[in-house]
């Protein structure tokens, strides 16, 4: 299924996918953050860091989820290392909107390895998201190489 279709029917209902997620699908959180592999990514290895608390802008955070997301990034952009010679860090901030790209009403931050600049931006309404198995399989084999 094309990702701008699951966007569409989360839109209509008001529903963030974010404040949704499971346990199952996260592979790595601390107190204030988790990350989850991006369901419609635009690489392998694509993540998402999002925190738990529903925010929109960066400066709502507080400083203890600001270390918390230095923390996990940190962390996972060492890990992506091993494997990717790049990793970018995408901040989404703001209301979603056409002009912006930005898709869903929660703050989060991309890591993208081995992506440049600009190229998830004309990948964005052609992105696949993911069957529930395929994702599955994705966060188990994420866990695996990572952990």
């Amino acid at each position: 299924m094309q990702y701008w279709e699951i966007l569409a029917h989360l839109n209509k209902d008001h529903i963030c996918p974010f404040c949704q997620e499971t346990h199952p699908h996260m592979i790595h959180e601390n107190k204030h953050m988790y990350i989850i592999p991006a369901r419609a990514p635009y690489v392998d290895d694509h993540l998402l860091i999002i925190p738990k608390r529903h925010v929109i802008l960066l400066q709502e955070l507080n400083h203890s989820e600001l270390i918390a997301l230095h923390e996990l990034v940190d962390t996972w952009t060492n890990k992506l290392h091993t494997k990717h010679e790049a990793v970018n860090l995408l901040l989404r901030d703001g209301l979603a909107e056409k002009k912006s790209q930005k898709s869903i009403n929660h703050l989060h931050f991309h890591l993208i390895p081995d992506c440049p600049i600009g190229a998830e931006e004309r990948s964005w309404s052609s992105r696949e998201f993911l069957d529930d198995q395929t994702y599955i399989t994705i966060t188990q084999t994420i866990k695996e190489i990572y952990n």
